[in-house]
């Protein structure tokens, strides 16, 4: 039995590197006034990282990229919930960036 002397920081997943023949999603900038939920996310202790969310009944992605200047936020399209689950999927095995 492994015994932690401390609380591990990873709780979340990671994302793989990007595969050789990667597929590139679309960023766009975030949009504004719109509520959403994250519903997965990766772990953040990346100076990338991804959240799945939804809102108005369809989900994409939020990429955060922290930088000197502040965090930098970008999504993706949106999907149906199907969609994007398996782009998700894909995103964590490092098939689509």
């Amino acid at each position: 039995m492994i015994q932690w002397e401390y609380t591990p920081r990873c709780l979340s997943p990671h994302v793989a590197s990007p595969r050789s023949h990667y597929e590139p999603l679309i960023w766009n900038a975030p949009r504004t006034r719109e509520k959403a939920r994250a519903v997965q996310w990766t772990c953040d202790c990346e100076t990338v990282f991804y959240e799945l969310c939804q809102a108005g009944g369809l989900r994409f992605i939020r990429r955060t990229r922290r930088t000197a200047g502040g965090p930098s936020i970008a999504e993706s399209d949106r999907w149906p919930t199907a969609e994007a689950d398996a782009i998700w999927t894909a995103l964590l095995f490092g098939l689509v960036r």
